[in-house]
């Protein structure tokens, strides 16, 4: 029996399948970008059009297409005669990427005190209580996810398209160093409190410490970064 390109891609990955019109291309693009941002393709494997293309149970023009979402994403390098290959990036390249992502937090969760309604700050705070419940649980993948959706909430909260759209793009091509940086860090629960500050300063409306306090988080995170890749 053929499998159609839902359950092609329940089978070949754990990626969710997307729900609702989204076009084919993007169902793709979303199946390839949860494998390499989960460290499943690894930096620098080619992606072998062909043989996924057959695995989901698609033709090659919407396989070619999610290749060029994720090579404007930077995921995925497009070489003339190679084909399709996981964008290899430098530690130098982290520490730049990092560096601009320091600023956009900050830049963001200013942007968040002055904008955020209630409804903004309650999502914020929903993603806290799932990271605090992922700390007891022991769960550090439930953890690491609840702490990504927490600092995409407040950046959202900004209600600044401009800023939204550039963080999300860095934070695609940062997911997976910062994935294996925690998965890899034997002492992760240590810093759940520093979240609840975050909050309190958002509801606060206090736009220097909140920015001051994301530059600092975000310090951290770049010495779990070069720790992790130092090893």
């Amino acid at each position: 029996m053929t499998l159609n390109f839902a359950e092609a891609m329940l089978a070949s990955s754990p990626a969710p399948v997307q729900e609702g019109d989204d076009p084919l291309p993007n169902q793709i693009a979303g199946h390839i970008r949860h494998q390499i941002i989960h460290d499943i393709l690894k930096p620098g494997e080619p992606i072998r059009e062909r043989i996924l293309a057959e695995q989901l149970n698609v033709s090659r023009t919407p396989m070619r297409d999610a290749l060029k979402i994720l090579s404007v994403e930077r995921l995925v390098e497009l070489i003339p005669n190679r084909g399709a290959v996981v964008v290899k990036n430098s530690t130098d390249d982290i520490a730049d990427m990092l560096s601009i992502y320091t600023e956009l937090e900050a830049l963001g969760g200013a942007a968040a005190c002055r904008m955020a309604n209630e409804g903004d700050i309650l999502r914020v705070e929903r993603h806290l209580a799932l990271m605090e419940a992922a700390v007891a649980e022991g769960d550090r993948l439930k953890y690491f996810r609840a702490n990504q959706a927490f600092h995409m909430a407040i950046i959202a909260a900004s209600r600044n398209k401009t800023l939204i759209e550039i963080h999300a793009n860095l934070s695609l091509r940062l997911y997976r160093v910062r994935y294996l940086a925690i998965m890899a860090q034997e002492i992760w629960q240590g810093r759940a409190g520093e979240h609840q500050v975050l909050v309190d300063t958002l509801r606060a409306r206090d736009t220097a410490r909140m920015a001051e306090l994301q530059k600092a988080h975000f310090q951290v995170a770049w010495r779990l970064i070069d720790d992790w890749s130092r090893r």
